[in-house]
């Protein structure tokens, strides 16, 4: 399969079934990226909330 059909396939998916596919891409991506796996974790592990994202902001970034 090409990555045309497949990014067409994708386009026909459910949001929900598109948000589990772009959760599994991404999980490949931290697998085998290291630097990206250390970054991530840094992030996540920031106790300071000055840092933080709120869940609305991130979804006014994804809205753009």
């Amino acid at each position: 399969m090409s990555l045309a059909q497949l990014k067409q396939e994708a386009v026909e998916l459910s949001p929900a079934e598109q948000a589990e596919l772009m959760a599994f891409l991404a999980s490949i991506q931290v697998a085998e990226d290291d630097e990206l796996r250390a970054e991530l974790t840094r992030k996540i592990d920031d106790t300071n909330p000055a840092n933080w994202v709120s869940l609305d902001d991130l979804q006014k970034r994804w809205a753009n």
